[in-house]
């Protein structure tokens, strides 16, 4: 498989004519005027194309970026062909630039944002990533790392620290298009006095590599909780130090790189809820100096991962602290895993639950007034580190997926946007069809309204991204007198060669449910989901070498369901929901005539149903109307909604 690079870089100093802005240094709230430039701070982005996907990885040298403001950015780019999902805009965190985020006014309770510097800003990210998707070309990528742990210190817990330099490179043949370079030491050694602009070490660092190497050079802050660079608050002369010392050890790496594998490429995306905890954030709200709605007592964000063949992005909202993942990063040691700080918001400290205390804490060194409150008053409270440890954990796990319908649209129609979603995410995905849909026609002959669907429907299916179709040509419609026993056999079977983690299909709970094949397919479903783990089931299984096996969870569907605990966002796969429907043209046909009976039986005429209109609009119109009003019952464009079974009480007594 081949992808494409490209790179480009904007500077993003604050114009004259865009009014006064303030430093975002370390004197919250009585921050002062910035008055000058020491060295210029920019805006970087790669491009990566794969064909198929777009993914944007956007550096930008400020203090922060909250989420407001990123999804303002990542939906203008969606209009240039960029899935929201597959944009990530990561702030240096530098403590030198302008005020990104509204803590650093000139008085308490005002907030220092520059609103035409913000317009501004987006304009030169935007403009960066089009000129980066303008310059294109195939590339490799390459993986170096070293470890540096003399140059960055922990004053919190002092043998706790991640170290980690890591270097990715971006080749057309011998030319280099681009580097992201990653450590995590928080840029902060200039001094509290300092009133003038500047990258701090990653934008000298980053600099250095390009006039050095070429290309466009991306610096992301890593796992930056508590670590703080050995020169910390001492000032320009030890940042220029500082990134020599850094800049000779990428030196060292340069050239032990490793060939990263390009496929496959997925991104798995996580939106969390926070509870809010620490009141001094709902303050800020309410002052205007955060843009962000509190709702319910939580905090909304977004956590993922983006996979590319061996190498995985971890893109965390705020500042992790390094023993959040070191149980990851520990059973993982041949993953390359990059951690991103400050991507896409930036919602303070994450602190591991057994660190956290509001008490004073001591600091490790001898420093004149060494007690203090700490990282905990810059986090939205004692929870969050855990809720996103616990997030990026299941992001890097896998899960089977068998997902078993009666007729050739069940599957589309209720669940395609979630199957979708899950198998583009890498999951695997198995799709069982148990009839033939022989009597899922109108206008052709029995043999080949079975023929028609069953090819169809593996068309519909590979939409979905399903590596195996299963067939278990029941005849239509007459399920209720298949031999039962045969039926539920033939799925515990199934759920002992596949071993699904979920499984999706029908729940016996629809209240308007006339069809007897749903609720037989349903009923047989749910018992092999707990058959199949018994050894006295069905024990010819064991002869052909399966074993027991239990189902992990259950996503069911119903018509007019009345237990509905669980929704998937699938916005972002609405239209291969719809693409997938539409393969499915023998089935559809029969459905719109039969409705169009329907109407005309109750003196109706209605024009989406007659021959006229396109099949395509017919289903567009019809999908999005549907999952659209189900989208807006949970604040989101389009989903879908499910009976969700999983461990119920168990969960509670589970320990990690």
């Amino acid at each position: 498989m081949n992808i494409k690079c490209g790179s480009a870089k904007k500077t993003i100093v604050p114009l004259d004519d865009l009014g006064d802005t303030y430093l975002a240094g370390y004197l919250t709230m009585m921050a002062p005027k910035i008055s000058g430039v020491r060295d210029p701070i920019h805006t970087r982005a790669i491009v990566l194309d794969d064909g198929s996907k777009k993914i944007a990885l956007i550096s930008v040298e400020v203090i922060g970026l909250l989420s407001d403001f990123t999804s303002k950015v990542r939906e203008k780019l969606s209009a240039y062909g960029f899935p929201t999902k597959n944009v990530y805009i990561f702030s240096t965190h530098t403590h030198a630039g302008p005020d990104t985020m509204g803590l650093w006014g000139p008085l308490i309770g005002i907030s220092g944002i520059n609103k035409k510097y913000m317009f501004f800003l987006m304009d030169k990210i935007i403009e960066a990533v089009l000129e980066a998707e303008n310059n294109l070309r195939e590339c490799n990528i390459y993986y170096s790392i070293n470890d540096l742990p003399n140059l960055v210190e922990n004053y919190r817990e002092e043998k706790e620290i991640n170290s980690h330099l890591k270097l990715l490179k971006f080749k057309s043949d011998a030319e280099l298009i681009a580097t992201l370079w990653t450590y995590s030491a928080q840029p902060e050694i200039t001094t509290r006095e300092n009133t003038l602009i500047s990258g701090d070490y990653p934008g000298l660092v980053s600099q250095m590599i390009e006039n050095e190497y070429g290309g466009i050079s991306l610096f992301a802050l890593g796992l930056c909780g508590a670590q703080s660079p050995i020169y910390c608050e001492m000032g320009y002369e030890q940042i220029k130090k500082f990134a020599e010392e850094i800049f000779a050890n990428i030196q060292t790496i340069y050239e032990k790189e490793e060939l990263v594998e390009l496929s496959p490429i997925e991104i798995r995306s996580r939106e969390i809820e926070i509870p809010l905890e620490n009141g001094d954030f709902e303050l800020l709200s309410k002052l205007g100096i955060f843009n962000r709605d509190y709702k319910n007592g939580m905090v909304k964000t977004t956590i993922s991962k983006v996979r590319i063949g061996n190498l995985d992005f971890i893109n965390i909202p705020g500042e992790p602290f390094p023993s959040l993942f070191s149980k990851i990063i520990e059973s993982r040691k041949e993953n390359k895993i990059i951690f991103i700080s400050h991507s896409n918001d930036s919602i303070g400290y994450f602190i591991p639950i057994g660190k956290y205390s509001l008490k004073p804490q001591v600091w490790v060194d001898n420093i004149e007034n060494g007690k203090f409150i700490g990282h905990e008053t810059e986090s939205v409270g004692s929870k969050a580190g855990e809720i996103v440890r616990k997030t990026v954990r299941d992001l890097f796990r896998y899960k089977n997926i068998l997902a078993v319908g009666s007729h050739a649209d069940d599957l589309t129609i209720w669940a395609g946007g979630t199957l979708k979603k899950l198998s583009s995410e890498g999951n695997s995905l198995v799709c069982v069809r148990i009839t033939d849909d022989y009597a899922d026609s109108v206008g052709i002959s029995k043999d080949r309204a079975i023929k028609n669907n069953r090819k169809e429907v593996e068309r519909a299916y590979k939409v979905l991204g399903a590596k195996e179709v299963i067939h278990l040509d029941y005849p239509t419609d007459s399920l209720c007198k298949a031999d039962y026993f045969e039926l539920r056999g033939k799925l515990v079977h199934l759920m002992r060669k596949y071993k699904p983690d979920i499984v999706i299909s029908f729940d016996l709970n629809g209240t308007d449910e006339e069809n007897m094949d749903h609720i037989i397919t349903a009923r047989a479903v749910n018992e092999a989901c707990w058959q199949s783990s018994f050894d006295l089931f069905y024990t010819d299984d064991f002869e052909k070498g399966l074993d027991i096996h239990a189902v992990g969870e259950r996503y069911l569907f119903a018509r007019n369901p009345t237990v509905v605990n669980f929704h998937v966002d699938i916005t972002d796969y609405i239209e291969e929901k719809i693409k997938a429907i539409s393969q499915q043209k023998t089935v559809l046909k029969n459905w719109f005539y039969q409705n169009k009976l329907l109407a005309r039986a109750n003196n109706l005429y209605i024009e989406l149903l007659e021959e006229d209109v396109p099949n395509s609009i017919r289903v567009n119109l019809l999908v999005k109307l549907v999952y659209g009003e189900i989208g807006e019952k949970y604040g989101t464009k389009f989903a879908e909604e499910f009976n969700k079974i999983d461990a119920g009480f168990l969960q509670d007594l589970a320990e990690d």
